[in-house]
């Protein structure tokens, strides 16, 4: 079932704007990720998804920072369907990171699609 997310995410309240645009829909789908700068994969979900990115839930051990490049992967259900390969993956750029919550062994992190960043680019 999707819900249309009214929320304004944590960096947002921060500033007090709202740096997205576009519509926002709450998902909790299961993701691989892939980090280049370590070579490896670890695990997690989205919060919600827009045209423009993603807001997703990872493990504290995920050592990610802003500007960093992720390959991503969203999963079809909360099933775990098979993982995709790094091919099939979705080249991201990390926007922002909340460890306010780490002591619940989960971080919240803003990903931009560089998809996104190109086409628009393309059409300035």
């Amino acid at each position: 079932m999707l819900m249309i997310s009214d929320r304004i995410d944590r960096q947002s309240e921060k500033t007090g704007a709202e740096r997205r645009r576009g519509l926002r829909i709450a998902q909790d789908r299961p993701i691989k990720v892939f980090e280049p700068a370590g070579s490896r994969y670890f695990g997690g979900k989205t919060q919600d998804i827009s045209s423009t990115g993603l807001r997703i839930e990872l493990p504290t051990h995920a050592h990610v920072q802003e500007g960093e490049t992720l390959s991503v992967h969203v999963g079809l259900s909360d099933r775990g369907h098979s993982l995709a390969n790094r091919r099939q993956m979705l080249r991201t750029r990390v926007v922002w990171v909340d460890r306010s919550a780490a002591a619940t062994g989960r971080i919240q992190v803003g990903v931009e699609f560089m998809a996104s960043i190109a086409a628009g680019l393309d059409a300035a």
